[in-house]
């Protein structure tokens, strides 16, 4: 004889967690080594938490019964911290004031550093703008994980929100994306030799000639971080899916937004730069 229970808790619950307040309820209700069985819908590891789960024992209805019921009053007093932070109003608003300052600090110098580096204020513009964007995008994308985290279950997203970790990979995206900008600049200055300005033309052959290097190096570092996102567990899962987020974004930013803002700054917007010809001799 078995017995099959449907489980709802208000709040997820982790299979890891839950077996283990189960087996300790079999054992002070004398039931120790009864095997059981946990599942949920939809569940791809055992570390992921979720509200619904059917537990399979067998146990009489009766005794299994009893054990839920300790089970709920264990889960119930005692509380389940997925993630806490604790800061007061003033740290926090002394925090708020810090974060600022640091981004526009960082933001002047990478422009200063862009600028000596290439010796055209654009390009640390360029790099900027697209940073802004890699972190824009990647913000929106947790603020709509909200919403759309009930149909993109099965795709493992979840309700992500702001928190330490996601500050963490915010600014490794910076650096990702920044690092990959570099590399398109610096092929740039090469081609631009001692011409004044960037033609479209030469922004084209840049991209060509360092797209094969990107693909390798984007790809790479997609595949690690999928790897990351579907079997990092829940406490690096956030941090994961922004990762993710940022190396898509910051890849197509560098060639689709940073070196566009270079020639439109420049104004060499459909005004390449002249190509020499070679005098004839009229014959004479």
């Amino acid at each position: 004889m078995s017995t099959a229970v449907e489980l709802d808790f208000p709040q997820k619950i982790n299979q890891v967690t839950l077996q283990e307040t189960i087996e300790q309820a079999f054992k002070q209700a004398g039931h120790e080594g009864v095997a059981f069985e946990l599942t949920s819908p939809g569940m791809q590891t055992r570390k992921k938490p979720y509200r619904t789960w059917s537990l399979s024992t067998s146990l009489a209805p009766e005794d299994t019964r009893k054990v839920l019921e300790q089970v709920a009053g264990q889960l119930a007093s005692t509380p389940i911290y997925l993630s806490a932070n604790s800061i007061g109003g003033k740290v926090a608003g002394n925090t708020k004031v810090t974060a600022v300052y640091a981004l526009l600090a960082s933001l002047v110098m990478i422009v200063a550093y862009v600028w000596l580096r290439f010796q055209n204020v654009a390009f640390g513009l360029a790099a900027v703008v697209a940073l802004l964007h890699d972190v824009l995008v990647t913000i929106a994308c947790i603020a709509l994980s909200v919403y759309v985290a009930p149909y993109l279950g099965w795709a493992l997203v979840d309700d992500f929100k702001i928190s330490l970790d996601v500050v963490a990979a915010l600014l490794t995206i910076v650096g990702f994306s920044i690092n990959d900008t570099i590399v398109i600049f610096d092929r740039m200055r090469e081609i631009r030799g001692k011409s004044s300005a960037v033609s479209t033309e030469m922004v084209d052959r840049a991209i060509n000639q360092t797209l094969s290097r990107t693909i390798l190096t984007s790809g790479t570092a997609l595949l690690a971080a999928i790897i990351l996102y579907c079997l990092g567990g829940q406490g690096i899962h956030a941090f994961a899916f922004a990762i993710l987020i940022g190396i898509i974004s910051g890849t197509y930013s560098t060639i689709v937004i940073a070196s566009p803002i270079v020639l439109w700054l420049q104004g060499s917007v459909g005004n390449p730069a002249p190509v020499k010809r070679q005098a004839i001799a009229e014959p004479t």
